[in-house]
């Protein structure tokens, strides 16, 4: 009993000395935290890295490692590796065309078509544009449009809420003012949830971000390294090139022409 009385007046004495919580300052005005993410907007146009991608859907999970080349407003380009850290599968899509080789059977196989939202999903398994995946990864959330603008403090967060009619958007700062969640809701229900963390001390990028659909029971986590940023494309990155052993397969309602114009 004598131990117990101990443990006791030793728990409420460190709780004690523990002190207040530090108070958030008065939530700052609406129009403050658009600047901030219009500098978000402007500051990343690129990013060229490697990356650990974990994909989860449905209770079923796959880690890959990737090289993920993005560059506003649409382009990217990715290569993924097999376990063995061979190439299995490169993608990318630059004016309005995919291109996919797939390097897991022999020969391989390679594909052109429209990068329409339904097409590049048949490969990245998100129900996402090129455009709007680019903008998520290089930190630059899109805004959806707006009648109504607030903030407000929640625990330790700035909430700013953009509202037009059933759709919202929430967007969580710190309190330095640095961008750590995007939520956006249809009839008060998250359809798109990201999430960014692990920033970069010198350059404030973040090197962990996490994609989340609830009603495709989708998470999509990728972790940077090696990352280097705002660096101008080489020539052709965006293109490939199909070995000499493969034909070009053509995806139904593509013409080629079409899509460079």
């Amino acid at each position: 009993m004598r131990l117990f009385y101990s443990v006791l007046m030793l728990t409420l004495l460190l709780v004690g000395c523990a002190g207040p919580r530090p108070q958030l300052a008065p939530a700052p005005e609406p129009q403050i935290l658009l600047q901030k993410l219009s500098q978000l907007s402007q500051s990343w146009q690129q990013i060229d890295a490697a990356a650990k991608v974990g994909f989860q859907r449905e209770g079923k999970y796959l880690s890959t490692q990737q090289f993920m080349l993005l560059e506003k407003p649409d382009r990217l380009r990715v290569d993924v590796l097999s376990l063995f850290s061979q190439l299995a599968l490169q993608l990318t899509v630059d004016q309005g065309e995919l291109q996919v080789f797939l390097n897991t059977t022999v020969p391989g196989q390679f594909y052109r078509g429209p990068a329409s939202d339904e097409v590049l999903a048949r490969f990245t398994r998100l129900p996402l544009g090129a455009a709007e995946l680019v903008s998520l990864l290089l930190y630059d959330p899109p805004l959806s449009d707006y009648q109504i603008i607030t903030v407000e403090t929640t625990e330790d967060r700035y909430l700013l809420r953009l509202t037009n009619g059933d759709r919202q958007q929430q967007l969580l700062f710190d309190d330095q003012l640095q961008l750590r969640r995007c939520l956006y809701l249809r009839s008060e229900k998250p359809f798109l949830i990201v999430d960014y963390g692990k920033f970069d001390e010198t350059d404030k990028f973040p090197r962990r971000i996490q994609i989340e659909m609830p009603a495709q029971k989708t998470k999509l986590t990728v972790k940077f390294s090696e990352v280097i940023l705002n660096q101008p494309t080489k020539a052709g990155r965006f293109q490939l090139t199909p070995p000499a052993n493969v034909v070009p397969l053509i995806l139904p309602g593509f013409n080629p022409e079409e899509a460079r114009s």
